[in-house]
Order: C-alpha cells, then structure tokens, then sequence
C-alpha cells in the first residue's frame, strides 16, 4: 500500500542538479528529524537540472506507527516527479458543494498546478508526496532532458511502478490465501453470532486488502486492470467464494416482534436525527467519517431485523449489531478525546444509540 505523506509534510527540498540523481530532505510533522532522499532516476522536464523548495501552509502530525516505520534514509528509486501536473480541485465547501446547481458545480471544479513526488523506497515501497496547495519555488536547471531522455525516463518509471506492483499483487494474493485458510476453519454449519462475527471479520480482511491494492492504482483503468491481474494468477481453490452453494443454505430466518420493531425504528430516528444535527459540526475533524459510517451503518441494521420476509438469521443480525455497538464506543472515544473542541450533546446521543443498539441485540437473543 503506498504511504502518502502530502498532508503531513512540513517543508523539504528536492536537488535534481546532478543527472541521473535525485537527492533530497523532507521534514515530516511527527518526524523526529527529517527524511533523506538517495534516488536513482530523474523527474519531469519541468524539474529536471534544478533544485525544488517547497512548503505546507497546513500540515497533520503523522500517525506514530507509520512515522516509526518510515526509514530516515531513503534509498531506491525515482517515480513520476513534477510541479506541473494538473488536478481537479473544489473552490467551494463541500457541504456547499452538495446543494449547489450543476452550473454552480462546474464553476466551482477548477484545474490547479499540482506538486507530485513519487519513489519507490528498498524499505518502505511507494511513497507518494501529492498537493496542490503547498508554496514552492524551483531554480534555473544545470541541465535539461532531450527527447531521447524523456522517453527513458518515463519508461524507467514505469519499470518501478510495475516492479512495486507485482509485490503488491503479491501480498494481495497472500492475504487471501490466508483468509481462506482461516474461513475454511470456521464450521460452515455454525449459525450463531459468535461464528457469524469471525465470518465478518475475515469479510473485512478480503475488503481490507482489496482496497489497499486500489490505492495503487491512479485512474479507474488502471484499477481494472490491476484487479484482473490480482485475480489472474488465483486457482479457483483460492478464488473468493462469493456464497454458498444453494444445497448448502440452511436458513432459519429471524422474525421480529412489534416491540422489537419499533426499537428498530427508535434506532433508524435517531440516526436520522443525529445525522442532521452532527454532521456539519464535525466536518474535518477525525471522528466524521466514523460518525457516518456508524450512523448508516446502524440505520442498516436495524432495518435489516424488522424487514418483512426477512431472510436473515438471528446469529448474523446480532453479530451485524454488536459492530455497530463497538462502532459506537470507538467514535465517543475519539470525541471525548477531541471534547475542547465538539458540542458535548453529541457524546450524550451517540451514546443513547449506543444503549439503544445494546437492547436491540438482547431482544434479538431472547
């Protein structure tokens, strides 16, 4: 998976002076001293020959984990590196955004210089440097590229986006191997929730894994394709098993009452409620996604045990349930840590769904 670090950077330098070399010092906020960079490799024309300054305006302290992991001496080799890539940004809110007109939409996406630096580290893999909002400045060349040049630089690239890719189709198809192994452990005729939760989890492992494998990708092409080479190389033993044959379906589906109905409703309400009170407040701040996430996802569950006809076993409602219940503890932790700066109402309802959630999984166990 590659590590992005554009939000997270201070300030850095990159010396393309010397062809052929490109060396360099970036200071990364959660960092104790800054990365050094030896690569092999040169970048775009654009920078090509000089010596490129730039700095964050807006910076985030790195995870510690990812911050201990990096390597303070990077070794490897040069990707695509430019200051003069183009991207599509917002010029509005995106809460404005998702009210205003189609004609309001096209004036607010414009074009904007965008700096990209990108490396293939022998320790750390991909490492990507992506902004368009950093301040920077780069010197008059030593040296420029010819056309020959040009070519063999974009086709060096390449080579390491290639070679960095089969390692990560590598480890994808690793990965799997093992959540089929630990899938073909669970007793495929085990209905209760405790077994559903580990079917669940090794779900999310499959998702999880395949969702690392599509950050690599750059356009919704190159996703495809890497998809279809992931999936290549799979004997059919070890390809996805997206269900159980029709013999082997053994429902007994769960028939709620109507006071576990209306508990289901209860639930779907205050998402609903919560949603439209929350969700503006906690934009940018590390709890929102989780908040969304737990809202709907909590709003899904419970429909799911008062759907008419349902053909959803008890084991598998609570095991959906008891995620959105640890869901819940996980955001009012982040909140409480964040409490000097959220209106402390919000950990007062998330914790109201939270009781609500747990009474519904005691219905569904009766």
């Amino acid at each position: 998976m590659a590590i992005r670090l554009g939000e997270f950077v201070r300030s850095g330098t990159i010396d393309c002076s010397v062809k052929g070399v490109i060396t360099g010092e970036i200071f990364v906020e959660g960092m104790q001293k800054p990365m050094e960079l030896e690569l092999k490799g040169t970048p775009h024309p654009d920078i090509a020959g000089c010596v490129l300054t730039f700095s964050n305006p807006e910076i985030d302290v790195l995870d510690g984990e990812i911050a201990d992991y990096l390597e303070l001496r990077q070794t490897g080799f040069a990707g695509d590196m430019s200051a003069a890539q183009k991207r599509k940004v917002l010029s509005m809110p995106l809460e404005d955004f998702s009210t205003a007109t189609e004609e309001e939409r096209e004036a607010a996406t414009v074009w904007k210089n965008t700096l990209y630096l990108e490396w293939f580290s022998h320790y750390n893999g991909r490492i990507v440097i992506e902004a368009v909002d950093y301040q920077w400045d780069i010197d008059l060349p030593r040296w420029t590229l010819g056309e020959e040049d040009i070519v063999e630089q974009a086709e060096l690239a390449k080579a390491a986006m290639d070679m960095h890719l089969n390692f990560a189709i590598e480890i994808f198809q690793e990965t799997n191997e093992e959540i089929r192994a630990a899938e073909d452990e669970i007793d495929p005729k085990a209905k209760d929730e405790f077994t559903w939760e580990k079917r669940l989890q090794e779900s999310d492992k499959r998702a999880d894994a395949f969702h690392a494998l599509m950050e690599e990708a750059r356009t919704p092409e190159e996703m495809e394709a890497l998809a279809e080479r992931a999936y290549a190389d799979l004997s059919e033993d070890q390809e996805p098993d997206f269900g159980l044959a029709e013999e082997e379906v053994e429902i007994q589906a769960y028939e709620a009452d109507e006071s576990t109905r209306q508990l289901c409703e209860a639930i779907q309400n205050h998402g609903k409620q919560l949603i439209e009170e929350y969700y503006e407040a906690l934009i940018g701040m590390p709890a929102h996604g989780e908040f969304l996430t737990l809202m709907v996802k909590s709003q899904t569950a419970a429909e799911m045990v008062a759907s008419d006809g349902s053909c959803f076993e008890r084991g598998f409602l609570i095991a959906h349930v008891k995620r959105e219940i640890a869901r819940s503890q996980r955001v009012n932790k982040t909140l409480e840590f964040f409490k000097a700066e959220v209106d402390p109402s919000i950990s007062t309802d998330v914790w109201k769904l939270r009781d609500l959630l747990v009474d519904l999984a005691g219905q569904l166990r009766k």
